[in-house]
Formats: structure tokens, sequence, C-alpha cells
């Protein structure tokens, strides 16, 4: 997947920027920690809550990650409702940075594969360079909606039933509630 927001909502040396700042802790179970929201706006805005969300989890030991964020681009409605979006399995990667992308079996069913629709997303992008300095080697599956459908729902449902040692992200605007939808869904 195509990187679309390095060096615009965030700096080129994201990674590089970072590692004064951010040391693992002691480690914590994921399990434990529950869905984490995390910012959802520009690096100027928010590297601070970012900072201070992803040194809460710098020591724990995921088998998966999971980030939620919402989708402003590309279709909103359909005949089926809401669908949920995933990038292809592979790699994202920024100058210094990259993340593995994977969607798990259990969930392709689940969501519509696209790469088109991911690209012009930065929720991840953003939470990419902490995800590749703390946890270089775990899968990140990155999962985009536009509203409250079922699968939102259902998605939900499985990653806590599934996936008790995932970190789980939500990427959420707090002034839009942009990723209300998964907010929802996890309470």
């Amino acid at each position: 997947m195509r990187c679309s927001a390095e060096g615009i909502l965030y700096p080129r040396d994201a990674k590089a920027s970072l590692l004064a700042s951010l040391t693992p802790l002691k480690p914590i179970s994921p399990c434990a920690l529950g869905p984490i929201e995390i910012p959802h706006a520009a690096w100027v805005k928010c590297k601070e809550d970012l900072d201070k969300a992803f040194l809460g989890v710098a020591g724990s030991k995921p088998s998966l990650i999971f980030l939620l964020g919402p989708l402003h681009k590309g279709p909103l409605t359909f005949d089926e409702g809401f669908p949920v979006y995933a990038p292809e399995d592979g790699f994202l990667e920024g100058s210094d940075w990259k993340v593995i992308l994977s969607v798990p079996s259990s969930l392709r069913s689940m969501v519509t594969i696209s790469d088109d629709i991911c690209s012009e997303e930065h929720s991840l992008e953003l939470a990419g360079p902490y995800l590749s300095l703390l946890f270089p080697s775990v899968p990140v599956c990155h999962l985009l909606a536009s509203g409250d459908g079922e699968n939102v729902k259902k998605i939900a449902l499985a990653i806590k039933k599934d996936f008790p040692n995932a970190l789980v992200f939500i990427s959420n605007n707090r002034e839009t509630c942009c990723a209300g939808m998964w907010k929802e869904a996890f309470s």
C-alpha cells in the first residue's frame, strides 16, 4: 500500500523522531488494556497524545495489532450497508519505518480488501512509525469503516473473542468522533 501523508501530516523522519521519547516499559498484557483510543489528526496537533498512548503499551507483547479507523474518502453507502475495508496483505512503509499488513483469515469474509480505498486514510500512517519502533515484527490489521453497519459489530465481537493477545487501537478525532462506530461496537 502506498504512503500518502508522509511529509504532509507527519515528518519524513517520523521513526527517528520517536527514538528519544519512547523506551519500553515492563511487559503489559494486551488483553488487559481493551481498545486504546489514539488521535486522528495531523502529527503537529497530536504528537503528544500519540507519544503518551504508545508509551503506555511499549512493554506489551501482542501477537497481532488492530488499528481501527474511519473511512472519510471513497464510497460511503452501498445497497448492502456500510462495508468495512482493509488493505491487501503486505507492507506499508515510510522513509524510515515499515509495518506488516495482515488480515486474519477469520475476518476476511467480513471485509472488502482494497488498497485503493485505504491508501488515502492516514490513521495507520500516523501510528506506523510507533508500531514499527515498538512492535517491528507484529502484523497489523488495519480496518476502516464509514458507518455503524452490522459488520463493524461482528468484527468487534470477533476481535474480542478470537484475539485475546491483540492490541486494539481506535484512531478517532475527539472533536468529530469520526471513529465513533468502532468505539460504540467495543462498549
